[in-house]
């Protein structure tokens, strides 16, 4: 190397040193503000160093950081823009898929991820941010192939499970098979069955579900018809609607029922109304309501319904449930405790009386497949007949569930 060459390099270095330490001094102040999640300071502090070194990456992509834990999506998307290609490493582009992933960027997520799975060796972040922009574009198939592409960890192993779980909740259709089964512990009595069979599809703010129901009971035989409607009411709170008819012995002639409900990350409570409409002018009306409380992966939840004749006294009926959930949304185990008359699973008759019925039940849910999910139930019971007379009975229902 020339000795010209030397001494220019050696008073550039003379000259860029201070500026390195000043700008890497500030950065280190910032930092200390950013850990104390001090936003507003941050971003005037990384403002004011930036027109000072107005072309460092280092000082935009900490300014998109900020901008980003901040919540300002768009001022993060500009100023992580301003970096040039050439300078782009796997954390600048971890950032930018993780903006544009918030700004529902999907498509553009989608390509910065099969980037990043290109060119790095690690390509779990990448294929979970993906998965989880297929699944909100609503391309189950596509999300479902990204997510099997991740290698099952201790780590990741609950996040995955709710991703198919996000995933089969986005599909739009699904039908299920339903069987009940009541044995009075009583030899004079006929076993109860009773089936049921319903397809549900999913709009965007609202879930419309058709049911038929066949019953059997002795030499009796009766179908009902009946439709749910789900409609999204806001982003915490949706309503549900139903309408039956049937023309047989087993079942009211008409019911109706309307309920709405607010959920959020803890607490879920509801208030709705039934009318059960029978051949004799005694029909029925049900007022109830729930409150439930979720801690971690349990939620505890309380019912109470009251009901009453048309020319009778009212009476009440009380239900708790204890839920464990597991990793996926929508597999759990549940202990239900029931006291008083209103029947469990559907509504036969208007003979409700003051009389106590104790009920005790476990009811679960749980993934078959991807789309398909099994829910048995098996409930006991000590139903008053007449008073301080007692009777046991057994009731199994199970549910299957396809998602398509």
């Amino acid at each position: 190397m020339s000795l010209i060459m030397k001494w220019w390099l050696l008073v550039f270095f003379i000259f860029m040193t201070p500026s390195l330490f000043s700008q890497e001094e500030a950065l280190n102040k910032i930092n200390n503000l950013i850990e104390q999640k001090n936003w507003t300071e941050s971003i005037t502090a990384l403002q004011n160093l930036e027109k000072e070194y107005p072309k460092s990456s280092d000082i935009k992509f900490k300014l998109a950081q900020v901008y980003f834990w901040n919540n300002e999506k768009n001022k993060a998307f500009d100023k992580v823009s301003e970096i040039p290609e050439i300078e782009t490493n796997e954390e600048i582009l971890r950032l930018k898929i993780q903006i544009q992933q918030e700004r529902k960027q999907y498509n553009e997520v989608i390509e910065l991820c099969n980037f990043g799975i290109s060119k790095y060796e690690n390509t779990e972040f990448y294929y979970m941010q993906k998965t989880i922009a297929y699944t909100e574009l609503n391309e189950a198939d596509l999300a479902l192939n990204s997510v099997s592409q991740i290698k099952i960890t201790d780590e990741n192993r609950a996040t995955i499970s709710y991703l198919k779980s996000e995933i089969t909740r986005k599909k739009k259709n699904f039908i299920t098979l339903g069987y009940l089964q009541t044995n009075t512990l009583h030899n004079d009595f006929p076993i109860w069955y009773l089936t049921s069979l319903e397809y549900g599809h999913k709009l965007n703010k609202h879930t419309i579900i058709g049911r038929v129901n066949y019953s059997f009971l002795s030499n009796l035989e009766a179908l009902q018809y009946e439709i749910d409607w789900y409609p999204k009411l806001s982003k915490k709170k949706y309503a549900l609607l139903n309408f039956g008819i049937s023309n047989d012995v087993l079942f009211p002639n008409y019911k109706v029922s309307a309920e709405i409900f607010h959920e959020d990350k803890q607490f879920t409570v509801s208030l709705g109304g039934k009318k059960l409409f029978f051949d004799t002018y005694n029909n029925v009306t049900i007022t109830t309501g729930h409150i439930g409380y979720t801690i971690d992966t349990y939620k505890i939840m309380y019912r109470s319904f009251y009901i009453l004749h048309d020319h009778t006294k009212g009476t009440f009926s009380h239900y708790v449930g204890l839920r464990k959930k597991f990793d996926e949304k929508d597999t759990y185990i549940q202990l239900e405790l029931m006291h008083g008359s209103a029947p469990y699973f559907y509504y036969t008759n208007n003979n409700f009386s003051k009389v106590s019925n104790y009920r005790i039940g476990l009811v679960s849910r749980f993934k078959i497949t991807e789309t398909f999910a099994f829910s048995p139930n098996i409930q006991f019971e000590r139903e008053e007949v007449s008073p301080d007379y007692f009777r046991d009975k057994i009731h199994f229902q199970a549910n299957i569930t396809y998602h398509f």
